[in-house]
């Protein structure tokens, strides 16, 4: 039986995103211990206001506190070492499994980011949607397509109607894959 690490996802060197859990307050440690290995990482930030006895500061913190991205090569997954750099618990594994994160997540956030690299905190803002508003979606080809807001399922998805091969088909799509039209 093929574990996840024995499958290469597709790509021109089989390269795919992990997220990786760092102990607490401990992620630019780990970034730099990865980094030392010569591994390729993803710490997301966001500048964000600390208030401390009447002063106000601007200061980087993860978006995803606890957690980072390794971009690994098929031989660079040995879960052992990633495990044992210090500052980290451990790769996210559900099981015996290592799942790669969608490219597209990653891309996503990258995107968010300014000049700086820094991700503005009102980018995560849920769009203001009403029932029947046209949206574009994004897909993954590349591609675009029309369709019409329904609902927000959950806090991370939205249904959409969509017009497929002149047929109205409802389906459910992550927030960040619409933009209104």
């Amino acid at each position: 039986m093929a574990s996840s690490d024995d499958i290469s996802p597709p790509g021109a060197d089989g390269r795919a995103w992990y997220a990786v859990r760092t102990k607490p307050h401990k992620e630019r440690i780990a970034v730099a211990n990865y980094r030392n290995q010569g591994l390729v990482v993803y710490l997301p930030l966001m500048r964000t206001v600390r208030k401390h006895a009447r002063r106000r500061e601007e200061v980087l913190r993860p978006v995803f506190p606890g957690y980072l991205f390794l971009h690994l090569a098929p031989a660079e997954r040995n879960w052992t070492a990633i495990s044992s750099t210090r500052g980290v618990i451990g790769p996210v594994c559900f099981g015996e499994s290592y799942v790669p994160v969608p490219d597209w997540i990653i891309e996503g956030l990258r995107a968010k980011e300014d000049e700086a690299g820094v991700i503005a905190p009102g980018s995560f803002q849920r769009p203001k949607l009403a029932s029947g508003m046209e949206v574009e979606v994004e897909l993954d080809g590349g591609g675009s397509a029309k369709g019409f807001f329904c609902s927000f399922h959950g806090e991370e998805n939205v249904v959409i109607l969509l017009e497929i091969l002149q047929r109205q088909v409802k389906t459910t799509l992550p927030l960040d894959r619409i933009k209104p039209v």
